[in-house]
């Protein structure tokens, strides 16, 4: 015996309108069409359409409950697995959106962080320098980075990146980076080194100085009022070769 649309609603709870949506995403494919053209469920379904809206209930893509319904045991468990850590790291994304805002501070709108989500992978080049210990050390080597990249053939961003690995009295170490926005640089490189980079969310702190003495007191000190931990390597982001001022990322959730 096989259900109308109307009595598989009734068994699901779930409204013929959803069905008919799954049946056009061929997500859940009625059992038989009747002669009429109409669409006919099999008991057997029922238990399938409700996991199926669970599912999507929890934020999976159509995409990707179709593979899981096609496959076996072994690749279901690797791609519950992949949807775990998916979950996880969305429960983080909301921890961290929480903490911000409960940091941000009305009554001094200078002192906010941002939040700046990088959803996908990136690929940086990155090559290691030497400066002496001033302020904004590092910016003297932007121009010729970028230079040997674009003699290379390389599409980079406008934006620089900066990493500050060691700091003593007279000496600064650290790397330049940019976003490689093509493949044509591959492999090993004696002046340059390639990192992709995860999704990442990074607190912001917009339009900083590099002559401000209190710079790293008022970072801690936000930081501290937002409750984040950095996770990894923070960066100094200018806009362009010639830009004066930096964004500071500080990686909360990866």
């Amino acid at each position: 015996m096989n259900l109308t649309i109307k009595e598989f609603s009734k068994r699901t709870g779930l409204p013929p309108s959803k069905l008919r949506f799954y049946d056009k995403k061929r997500l859940l494919v009625p059992f038989v069409r009747l002669e009429n053209r109409y669409r006919a469920y099999s008991f057997d379904q029922i238990y399938q359409a409700k996991m199926i809206d669970s599912l999507r209930q929890a934020g999976i893509s159509i995409q990707d409950i179709k593979l899981y319904f096609t496959v076996n045991d072994q690749e279901k468990k690797k791609i519950l697995d992949r949807w775990r850590e998916d979950l996880n790291k969305r429960t983080e994304v909301l921890l961290a959106a929480q903490k911000y805002i409960g940091g941000i501070n009305v009554e001094n709108p200078q002192q906010t962080l941002l939040l700046s989500n990088w959803e996908t992978e990136k690929y940086f080049v990155w090559q290691r320098v030497h400066s002496q210990r001033q302020p904004n050390p590092f910016q003297k080597h932007f121009t010729t980075a970028k230079s040997q990249l674009e003699k290379l053939g390389v599409t980079c961003s406008e934006q620089v990146y900066v990493k500050t690995e060691t700091i003593t009295e007279d000496k600064i170490i650290g790397e330049i980076g940019f976003e490689v926005l093509n493949n044509s640089l591959t492999g090993d490189h004696k002046d340059f080194r390639i990192e992709k980079v995860s999704s990442t969310l990074f607190a912001v702190l917009q339009d900083c100085k590099p002559e401000d003495a209190l710079f790293c007191f008022s970072y801690i000190q936000v930081i501290i009022r937002y409750g984040f931990q950095p996770i990894g390597s923070k960066l100094e982001r200018y806009s362009n070769i010639d830009a004066s001022t930096f964004d500071y990322l500080i990686p909360v959730v990866k």
